[in-house]
């Protein structure tokens, strides 16, 4: 299920699935929540908005920084797609979790890490502007992480290598932001961290499984089964002898035997 305000929701997917959620607040207009995080794996952020009667603005930003944002006028309802970074017309970086590196280099000290692991979509009432030509380039994800920071997750977002998508709009719309709509955000870890805190459920334990039957199929106990079947079958066949004399076979006085 994704995350859900009024007639807008957002998810992250990855590998073609959502992502579980785990923990969901909502305060106010904010909508929060856990996501398991991987490394190396590629994600993409999607929102979903209801039919709109005035224009909407739509602002992502990761780790505290900004990755763009989409401008949709009004109409039907409508999903949006942030996959990852244009580095040209034709081209994209993709979105990837990746590990934080760090340092005990006091320069980075001062890093601001305050929105370090976390994916925010934010949803404002717009009007339209104009429009701009689009331009590419190439963007920086947050770098490395004093040891001593307050705020250490294990991931950080990053990005992958290039690969070709279909063809950018020459040009991008402009918009004015009034007021915010509603927050998305999803704290990302790694699943072990999140488990380790009870937000996510444990693992489950291996030793409780089932385990199924196991038959020797080998030569070596073919014929300690045979023997075993023909036991059971003369058991079982005295068995039936002793029951049809019990109901069929009516009792004799017992009979003194010869002497030899």
């Amino acid at each position: 299920m994704p995350l859900a305000f009024k007639d807008f929701s957002a998810w992250i997917e990855v590998d073609g699935s959502e992502l579980p959620l785990f923990d969901v607040n909502v305060e106010g207009n904010e909508v929060s929540c856990w996501i398991p995080s991987e490394v190396g794996k590629a994600f993409i952020v999607k929102v979903r908005t209801g039919e709109r009667r005035t224009p909407k603005s739509l602002g992502l930003y990761m780790d505290g920084q900004s990755f763009g944002g989409k401008f949709m006028d009004t109409g039907a309802p409508r999903t949006c797609t942030f996959a990852g970074v244009r580095t040209s017309a034709t081209t994209q970086q993709p979105f990837v979790f990746s590990n934080v590196e760090l340092t005990d280099d006091d320069e980075y000290l001062s890093q601001a890490t305050a929105g370090l692991g976390d994916i925010k979509l934010v949803i404002w009432h717009a009007t339209f502007r104009r429009l701009k030509r689009r331009t590419f380039g190439k963007h920086d994800t947050i770098g490395k992480v004093h040891e001593k920071s307050k705020k250490v997750t294990g991931h950080k977002i990053g990005l992958g290598n290039d690969r070709r998508v279909p063809a950018a709009d020459p040009q991008k719309t402009k918009s004015t932001r009034h007021d915010v709509i509603v927050s998305f955000i999803f704290r990302y870890r790694p699943l072990d961290l999140l488990r380790a805190n009870g937000i996510a459920p444990p693992a489950p334990r291996l030793g409780n499984a089932v385990k199924p039957e196991v038959l020797d199929l080998t030569g070596d106990s073919e014929e300690e089964d045979i023997h075993r079947m023909r036991s059971l079958e003369e058991e079982l066949e005295q068995l039936r002898r002793k029951r049809r004399k019990t109901h069929h076979v009516k009792t004799e006085p017992e009979l003194k035997p010869e002497p030899a």
